[in-house]
């Protein structure tokens, strides 16, 4: 038996300049992420023959088929569906998976469950794809899933955990870890803030319109877009030089230009979210991931946690319980007498 675990992410800044081809269209792309341990799990044992069972146990779904070839895509389990059918292991098998994050969070759950079910397939039919191979797969079968084209950041911080800033160009994406001190990672840790709105999101509606919008050259979509790219690298300089507050100007600043990026990426509720924590004393929030629902991080001195937090309840928000997570993808086989 192998199981795996994989950390989510929030994105500080950057975020949809992960999206192929849209990255090919700017100038110095780059998408910040920190991991969380708000962590999937996919686990993987033999059943005899060629059967093959797939079991959601935070959906509470599951899936039989007599053999993997047999499995019915774009219906229930899909995405796990697909990993198995793609990876094609012999004999049969179960395959069973939990989120932690809430579903539509934002967090980039489902490419987090993607890459944790490939590495105990891959161990388990005996492939050894490196970790660019699982998220070269990961993105084209998650394109399948969806239907649309998919960003490359979620991968990259379930695969690797910590907090990251990603490159995208023709020749591939050129990774940078964050190597903080332990006092500004623990300043950091005891700044954020997650909550979900209790709204569930689909990111690939909010990025699809993002991306029409700048091939078309729709409104501000492009001078917006520019604005997010360079609000990342400014991100970057400000994690580098740990300056939690110069952080929160650029979390403010990307908020800003997201929301005005395409409708729907904000909403009333969302906004007197982001309002009750403000007044409370945080220092900025963004809807993470697409938009449109899903989690709002939030960004507050540890001494105005307390009351940035019952501010957040207050207005309907769940407050999460979510650290920074530097461990990436761990896979383990536990072997039964």
């Amino acid at each position: 038996m192998f199981f795996a675990t994989a950390p989510t992410r929030i994105d500080l800044a950057g975020g949809t300049l992960d999206l192929h081809p849209l990255f090919l269209f700017l100038d110095n792309p780059l998408t910040v992420n920190a991991s969380v341990d708000l962590r999937s799990r996919a686990e993987v044992r033999p059943l005899e023959g060629s059967r093959v069972r797939l079991v959601s146990e935070d959906l509470g779904m599951s899936v039989e088929a007599a053999h993997p070839g047999e499995l019915v895509l774009g219906q229930e389990l899909d995405l796990l569906a697909r990993a198995v059918r793609f990876y094609a292991p012999e004999g049969g098998l179960e395959l069973r998976t939990r989120n932690s994050a809430p579903r539509g969070s934002g967090l980039g759950a489902s490419s987090s469950l993607l890459m944790s079910m490939s590495r105990v397939l891959c161990r388990f039919a005996g492939r050894a794809d490196s970790d660019e191979d699982l998220i070269r797969h990961g993105a084209a079968l998650e394109a399948q899933n969806l239907g649309i084209p998919t960003g490359l950041q979620d991968y990259y911080g379930a695969i690797l955990g910590g907090i990251n800033g990603l490159h995208f160009g023709i020749q591939g994406t050129r990774v940078e870890r964050l190597a903080p001190s332990e006092g500004f990672r623990e300043e950091l840790d005891r700044s954020l803030l997650l909550s979900f709105t209790g709204i569930s999101h689909f990111s690939g509606t909010s990025n699809w319109n993002m991306l029409k919008g700048f091939v078309e050259r729709q409104g501000q979509t492009v001078e917006r877009m520019r604005a997010i790219e360079e609000t990342a690298h400014q991100m970057w300089e400000a994690l580098q030089a740990e300056d939690l507050l110069e952080v929160s100007r650029a979390l403010d600043r990307e908020w800003e230009n997201r929301r005005a990026l395409a409708e729907g990426v904000t909403t009333p509720g969302i906004d007197r979210m982001v309002q009750s924590a403000r007044e409370a004393g945080a220092l900025a929030s963004k809807i993470c991931g697409a938009g449109g629902g899903g989690c709002l991080l939030t960004l507050a001195r540890p001494q105005a946690r307390e009351a940035v937090q019952e501010a957040l309840g207050r207005s309907g928000a769940q407050i999460l319980q979510a650290r920074l997570d530097d461990r990436g993808l761990a896979v383990e086989e536990v072997v039964r007498a």
